[in-house]
């Protein structure tokens, strides 16, 4: 198989994809970095935390059982009450609309449809850099432990089965079919040493179209290959004030060609690796400085999207000053180096220089702002055989600002704002331009219930393109808006069940690219033993077009199965 081949050729080129691979059949953002500045942000936020979770005496030794308690709504475990970030409380309620395991709606985000290394959802992806977006274990919390001599490893086994009345998101030709989905999720660790830990977090598999692979959205559908989005093998090392993370993140997913588009064959799977150096510096006790380095190569699965292949080199940073460790302040920077395989979308180079600040309010309230500058340079515009003349050789030098506050009220209600203006790569133009902000609350409504809303606007511009005679001219301006609601019961400690809508409206300037889209789902989750559950689930996503007939309906039958080893 093409896609299968591929794969098999580029992990072929680089040790550490070897390594990744060799572990996974033995035993495989955030992302633009330097493109844009909230992600970069986020990238480094991430490494602060994983360094400090990994200089600890017990660092990488997963935990045991853990029990569900009905008055605070939170797993307890054998070392204490676990703690989650209020972002992380939002999970549930963005199953519905977010493109990853088991949804597929059709609200992408602008800003983010030219991000490659994650999936290009509304909202803020609320777990780290370094672990995957998905994980099979819902009421284990990944707290089951293997333990191969001085390696702890945890393994996730999800099979699930769907059918599916609209494959191919058709108006008046629907095409039904069931899909096969086998993920294998694996944490693994290594402590070589006190200060030297070697780690690997995956999550990988197949889906298999048992009727129709033609019409799978990439590659043959008879194996559909998926490696979800941070995927890493990573050796972290502590010398002296010096702590290192080198790292190799693989992800092979759908992504999409035009984030407005409703038509099915716009999506295309994209091989992603990533390798890369970060590290922090600790000056002194008030000041520090982290670098990272990385290269991102990736691939479109087939050849029809070939133009999107490409290379970004970025290095990044910060300075940072904090004198009491209750806040911090400094300076971030980031160059990348744009290169497209093909001569058709431009090559360029992208800076951003800002500063940031970053706090705690109190007990129960985290505070991070950061503001500045971005400049991207675009090489010379491509010349097509005339008189398709076209030029992408638009350059941008902007200001950009981004906001996050998240407060836990008390231990029964939290919430989370975010908020900016950045610019990013696009892949029908050079970048696009966002305003965006994003709002979610969690609460626990009563013993064993938890109630989680989200909302999100977003309104972008793509840069211009120039098809002569006509002038410079942008693609227009779309502005999105929605919100997602689920409600989710922990009936017993062995029984949950949750409900949730999805809706979000697209408004575009382009003709034909106006739209409603609503989406319900009922999740069933049901322990069958101390380390397998079951899952039943059932999606219905519903499209209303303006102006144009790309209505569809679809409804979707999951079953699933999960064993934790």
């Amino acid at each position: 198989m093409l896609m299968i081949s591929r794969f098999a050729a580029l992990a072929r080129s680089s040790q550490a994809v070897a390594a990744l691979g060799f572990l996974v059949f033995t035993a495989s953002a955030f992302s633009q970095f330097g493109v844009s500045p909230s992600q970069t942000s986020n990238y480094f936020d991430d490494f602060r935390a994983r360094s400090s979770r990994m200089q600890q005496s017990g660092a990488g030794v997963r935990s045991g059982d853990v029990v569900y308690d009905y008055d605070s709504g939170t797993y307890i475990g054998v070392e204490g009450q676990e703690q989650m970030r209020p972002e992380d409380l939002l999970r549930e309620s963005r199953q519905v609309s977010q493109p990853a395991v088991n949804s597929g709606s059709a609200a992408f985000s602008a800003r983010a449809v030219g991000d490659y290394t994650n999936y290009s959802g509304q909202y803020t992806s609320p777990t780290g850099y370094f672990a995957p977006t998905y994980t099979s274990d819902p009421f284990l919390a990944g707290k089951r432990n293997v333990k191969l001599g001085p390696v702890n490893v945890g393994f996730g086994l999800y099979q699930g089965f769907e059918y599916n009345s609209n494959i191919n998101r058709s108006t008046n030709n629907p095409v039904s079919d069931i899909i096969s989905t086998t993920m294998l999720n694996i944490d693994a660790n290594y402590r070589i040493s006190k200060n030297n830990v070697l780690s690997m977090s995956t999550g990988i598999g197949f889906d298999h179209y048992f009727s129709h692979p033609e019409l799978s959205p990439y590659g043959n559908g008879n194996a559909v290959l998926n490696v979800l989005p941070g995927s890493t093998i990573a050796f972290d090392m502590k010398a002296g004030p010096l702590y290192f993370t080198v790292y190799d993140r693989v992800s092979v997913r759908p992504a999409v060609n035009n984030a407005f588009t409703l038509n099915g064959q716009s999506v295309f799977g994209v091989f992603t690796n990533d390798f890369g150096v970060v590290m922090n510096y600790a000056l002194n006790s008030k000041w520090s400085l982290s670098l990272g380095v990385n290269n991102s190569m990736s691939m479109a699965m087939e050849n029809r999207f070939s133009q999107f292949d490409r290379t970004i080199n970025s290095i990044q940073g910060t300075i940072t000053y904090s004198p009491h460790g209750t806040w911090s302040t400094g300076f971030e920077f980031s160059h990348s180096r744009l290169e497209y395989d093909q001569q058709l979308l431009n090559d360029g180079s992208m800076k951003n220089l800002g500063v940031f600040f970053r706090t705690n309010l109190g007990k129960s309230t985290y505070l991070k702002v950061a503001g500045g500058y971005q400049n991207f340079e675009f090489d010379n515009p491509i010349l097509l055989a005339p008189p398709a003349v076209v030029d992408f050789n638009t350059d941008m030098e902007d200001y950009y600002f981004n906001l996050s506050i998240s407060n836990q009220l008390n231990n029964r209600f939290s919430h989370a704002l975010s908020l900016g203006h950045e610019s990013a790569l696009n892949l029908t133009s050079n970048f696009v331009t966002a305003s965006y902000i994003n709002y979610g609350i969690s609460m626990i409504t009563s013993r064993g219930g938890r109630l989680s809303l989200s909302s999100y606007f977003e309104d972008a511009t793509p840069s211009a393109i120039y098809l002569p005679p006509s002038p410079f001219a942008s693609q227009g301006e779309v502005r999105q808006h929605g919100f997602d609601v689920y409600y989710s019961h922990q009936i017993t400690s062995k029984i949950r069940m949750g409900t949730g809508y999805h809706y979000g409206r697209t408004d575009a300037k382009a003709p034909g690219n106006d739209f409603d889209q609503h989406a319900f789902n009922v999740d069933f989750n049901m322990a069958l033993t101390a380390k397998s559950n079951i899952n039943f689930g059932y999606r219905y996503f519903t499209t209303d077009t303006v102006g144009i007939a790309q209505d569809f309906n679809q409804h979707r039958l999951i079953l699933g199965f999960n064993y934790n080893f």
